[in-house]
C-alpha cells in the first residue's frame, strides 16, 4: 500500500486544489489518532488516511474506498505533502517506472451493473481471475460473448486492463467486488457460463468461501438451461465440499474430471502441476429455466438526519438479525453538524464494509451505492431504526 511517514503536517484549510487534487474537509476520529482526509479527483472520491503516532504520522489510502488505478494514490499522496508542506523522512509512492493515471473505461463499479448494464449477448462471468489468462484467452476467442471478470486483488485488475487495451476486445468488462453479490443483480437465463478457478480454499475460515449454497442457487438462476457453473480446484477439501454442496441438489448433472489438460492454464496451476498436485473440474449444468427477477432500487435515506444526536448515541455495537447484521465500528467527525460513521453490515457470511457520511442534514452510503440483496434490505432497515430513533 502507497504510504508516507512524516515528522511534521501543517494545517490545511479545506477545501484546497492541488495538481488535480481537491482535498475537501477532514473528518477526526473520536480516538484523536486518525483522520480521514476526503479527496476527488476528475469522477473518483476517496479518502486518505492520517495516523498520528507517538513520533511521526503515516499517511496512506484508505482500504474502504481504495481507488484504481494505484498511480492516482500514489498522485494524491504527493499532492497531500504539498498541500500539508509535510517533513517527510519516507515514502514508497515514486513509482519505479511513471504509471499512467487513466481511468480504463473496462472497469467498472457494482452500480453499473445494477443501473447500466445491457448486453443483447450471452454472458459469460469469471470469479477471480488472478494473472488473467484464462479470462483474457476466452475472451479473445469468443467475442460474440460478453465477458464479465471480477477480482479484488489490485495488481490483477491493473495488470489484466492494460491487456485489455493492449489486445483491442472490447468484449470484456472488470469488476473489483465480492461476486456472490454481483450474480443477484444479473438477469435471469442470462449467463453462458461461470468460471471459479482456483478459489481460496479458505479452510480455516469456510464461511468464507465463494462457493455456498446461496452462490448455488443464484447462478442457477443466472445461467441459461444447459449452461455451466466450472469450478477447478487444487484443493482435496474444496472439491468434496463443493461436490457435496452441488449433489444436495434435488436434480443434478455433474461431470467430473481429475487432471485434465485444460485449453489454457493459470500461473497458479503451473505451479500445482510441478509440485504433482491433483487437479479437480466440477462442471454443474444447469437443468432449469428460472422466472425473471425483479429488482428494488437502490438504498437510500430519504429523510433528514442529526449527526449532533446520533453522535451523542454512539456506541461501538453489533446488531444481529436473522440472516444478517449491522457493526457500528467508529465515529469520526467533520465539524458540530457533519461526520463519518465506519460500518459493516449484511450477510454474515459476506458482509459489506462501508461509511454513512452525514452533511448538510442528510445520510448517504460511502464510497458507492448499497445494492438491494436480500440481507442488505434487513441491514438497511436496522440502519435507519438506529440513525432516525
Amino acid at each position: 500500500m502507497p504510504n508516507i511517514r512524516a515528522y511534521r503536517l501543517s494545517d490545511i484549510v479545506f477545501p484546497i486544489e492541488t495538481q488535480g487534487f481537491c482535498f475537501n474537509y477532514e473528518a477526526l476520529s473520536d480516538r484523536k489518532k486518525l483522520k480521514l482526509i476526503n479527496v476527488t479527483y476528475e469522477d473518483k472520491e476517496f479518502f486518505l488516511q492520517v495516523l498520528k503516532r507517538e513520533r511521526d504520522y503515516l499517511v496512506r489510502g484508505d482500504k474502504l474506498s481504495r481507488v484504481s488505478p494505484v498511480s492516482i494514490l500514489q498522485n494524491a499522496l504527493k499532492a497531500f505533502v504539498k498541500a500539508s508542506d509535510a517533513e517527510i523522512f519516507f515514502s514508497n509512492i515514486e513509482p519505479k517506472k511513471k504509471k499512467d493515471t487513466k481511468i480504463s473505461p473496462y472497469l467498472k463499479d457494482i452500480s453499473y451493473f445494477f443501473n447500466e448494464f445491457k448486453t443483447d449477448k450471452e454472458i459469460w462471468v469469471e470469479v477471480g481471475f488472478g494473472s488473467g489468462r484464462h479470462l483474457l484467452y476466452q475472451a479473445k476467442r469468443h467475442s460474440e460473448v460478453q465477458f464479465v471478470g471480477i477480482e479484488i486483488h489490485k495488481p490483477s485488475i491493473e495488470q489484466v486492463l492494460k491487456q485489455i487495451e493492449l489486445q483491442g476486445l472490447t468484449n470484456l468488462l472488470i469488476l473489483d467486488y465480492d461476486a456472490r453479490i454481483l450474480l443477484e443483480f444479473l438477469p435471469s437465463n442470462s449467463v453462458g457460463k461461470i468460471f471459479v478457478h482456483f478459489p481460496v480454499p479458505w479452510d480455516k475460515k469456510p464461511h468464507r468461501r465463494v462457493i455456498s449454497k446461496d452462490f448455488i442457487e443464484e447462478s442457477i438462476r443466472v445461467l441459461k438451461k444447459e449452461a455451466a457453473l466450472e469450478i477447478r480446484t487444487d484443493s482435496d477439501n474444496y472439491f468434496k465440499y463443493s461436490f457435496d454442496l452441488l449433489m444436495q441438489l434435488s436434480k443434478n448433472r455433474l461431470e467430473i474430471k481429475k487432471n485434465e489438460t485444460p485449453q489454457i492454464s493459470s500461473k497458479y496451476e503451473d505451479r500445482w502441476r510441478r509440485k504433482n498436485k491433483n487437479i479437480y473440474d466440477i462442471k454443474f449444468i444447469n437443468y432449469e429455466e428460472s422466472y425473471p427477477k425483479n429488482f428494488e432500487g437502490e438504498l437510500i435515506f430519504e429523510e433528514n438526519a442529526d449527526f449532533t444526536k446520533v453522535k451523542k448515541e454512539f456506541e461501538n455495537k453489533i446488531y444481529k438479525g436473522e440472516g444478517y447484521f449491522v457493526h457500528f465500528e467508529e465515529i469520526f467527525s467533520i465539524d458540530a453538524n457533519s461526520g463519518v460513521i465506519k460500518l459493516s453490515f449484511g450477510a454474515n457470511e459476506r458482509s459489506e464494509h462501508k461509511y454513512l457520511i452525514f452533511k448538510d442534514n442528510k445520510v448517504a452510503y460511502f464510497p458507492n451505492p448499497t445494492l438491494p440483496s436480500y440481507q442488505n434490505i434487513k441491514a438497511h432497515q436496522k440502519i435507519k431504526e438506529w440513525i432516525y430513533g
